[in-house]
């Protein structure tokens, strides 16, 4: 079963090939160590827990670590088209592995294990999972960031949606974070508060290609009065803070998005609606 495409998906362009080709290269062998080979060497640690157990019940972590890894396997090959979904996903896999498979997995081996030596095996197995489990996380980061930075305009020209980072200033001390999403027929920028275990407030406002006019480069100067950015549910206001930002200009009016490199990330909105413009016709 092929997780992962060989060619970066929906590139036809031969420039943007050129351009992206050797970053899909090492993305996707990030990947593979992330979503293949790191879970499924804790599937096998757990394995040896069993064995090490010698008992049925032991079988149970066993499965538990073998699903989560066939979990994480199809959530890559669905996913693969989102790579701000390639962290969250290891993250799950690596949370379901280490808390129902090696947890478990090394408590019976150790309590059942008749000799110090399994035991003691049992013990760096332990550590392992757990390094691996780790490792699985870093590089899903990794994979994320050796194919979306820096950025460059060739990107528009895939089938990947896009997350970029948007800056942004709080009066407040909350916690909140901030995205723009290049989608494949749309601009999705949104923002969040984050509050104990529980999501906070959420704003998102979505700019279909349909009515997008116009995407201008310009400078946010210093103010004495900070540019609302957005507004969440809340109250709690967003600011856009001096620096480089873009003009959305749409059929419904004009909104300001202050990202770094705003040149090169215009250039990529450009082609991605230029993209989306020749898809041919639905009948």
């Amino acid at each position: 079963m092929r997780v992962l495409p060989g060619a970066i998906p929906g590139v036809t362009d031969p420039g943007a090939v050129a351009a992206l080709q050797p970053r899909w290269a090492r993305t996707t062998r990030l990947l593979r160590w992330s979503a293949v080979v790191l879970p499924w060497t804790v599937a096998g640690v757990c394995a040896v827990f069993a064995v090490l157990a010698g008992s049925w019940w032991a079988v149970l972590p066993v499965s538990a670590a073998v699903a989560a890894a066939w979990v994480g396997v199809l959530r890559l090959r669905r996913g693969s088209a989102e790579p701000s979904s390639w962290l969250a996903s290891a993250f799950l896999v690596a949370g379901c592995q280490v808390l129902l498979g090696v947890v478990p997995g090394s408590g019976l081996a150790l309590s059942h294990s008749s000799s110090s030596g399994g035991r003691a095996a049992a013990g760096v197995l332990f550590v392992v999972a757990w390094a691996c489990a780790i490792s699985s996380c870093v590089l899903a980061h990794r994979a994320n960031r050796a194919l979306t930075t820096p950025v460059v305009p060739e990107l528009g020209a895939t089938d990947l949606t896009l997350t970029l980072a948007v800056r942004f200033a709080l009066a407040t001390p909350d916690l909140a974070s901030a995205r723009l999403d290049v989608g494949e027929d749309r601009l999705t920028w949104s923002a969040r508060l984050h509050r104990g275990r529980g999501a906070g407030p959420r704003a998102e406002r979505v700019v279909p290609f349909a009515h997008l006019r116009d995407v201008v480069v310009i400078a946010l100067p210093p103010r004495p009065t900070p540019v609302t950015w957005l507004q969440l549910p809340d109250g709690t206001v967003l600011h856009a803070p001096p620096g480089p930002a873009l003009l959305v200009r749409t059929a419904a009016g004009e909104w300001v998005l202050p990202v770094d490199d705003a040149p090169l990330v215009r250039e990529l909105v450009l082609t991605r609606r230029n993209r989306w413009a020749r898809r041919p016709a639905t009948p």
